[in-house]
């Protein structure tokens, strides 16, 4: 074998998330940095303000060539029926918390209840947790980052995945298996 001669690397897909607010912001770079994956996220972009033409333009700016594979998903809190129904026919991977993504965070600790519950409801519930008694939206202390980390594939059996207008629900853990599966191809 000669010494120009590398053997083919599996390149690392290009993961694209767009999302709504800082603490959908603060936990994909947290898992960006776990996963090792490159994750570009963009946020602070409305629900209804998603088009084709906004993901194309970012999806352009990230690719090298037009052979790249880039994973776009789409990351928002589900407690608006009209944004869910525009998300869903942008035909790109939607990852939806109902009522916020503090949901999922909560699924971590323990089994999410079934009946309706609103963003505030679902924060307080959430604050009840140790390590949860300080969080404030936007921030992810080293603690809860660890319990996030340690209970990630916990969480996946401890809430629904279903789409609901009435009831919690996460299909983040979508998100997560993604990055997983992703994670063990470029080992």
């Amino acid at each position: 074998m000669s010494k120009n001669t590398r053997p083919n690397r599996k390149m690392k897909p290009i993961i694209l998330v767009l999302c709504e607010g800082e603490t959908e912001e603060c936990y994909v770079d947290f898992l960006k940095q776990r996963y090792r994956l490159p994750i570009k996220i963009v946020s602070r972009i409305v629900g209804g303000k998603i088009n084709s033409r906004l993901i194309s333009k970012h999806k352009k700016e990230l690719a090298l060539t037009n052979s790249e594979n880039i994973a776009c998903f789409l990351m928002y809190d589900a407690d608006v029926k009209s944004v869910v129904d525009y998300l869903v026919t942008c035909k790109e991977n939607v990852i939806l918390s109902r009522p916020c993504i503090e949901v999922w965070f909560l699924a971590h600790s323990k089994k999410v209840p079934s009946k309706d519950i609103t963003s505030d409801q679902c924060v307080n519930m959430l604050k009840k947790e140790i390590p949860w008694t300080d969080y404030k939206k936007g921030k992810l202390s080293s603690e809860q980052q660890e319990l996030l980390w340690d209970k990630r594939n916990m969480a996946g059996k401890n809430i629904r995945h279903e789409l609901s207008e009435d009831r919690p629900f996460s299909t983040m853990n979508d998100f997560i298996s993604f990055l997983e599966l992703n994670n063990q191809k470029t080992k």
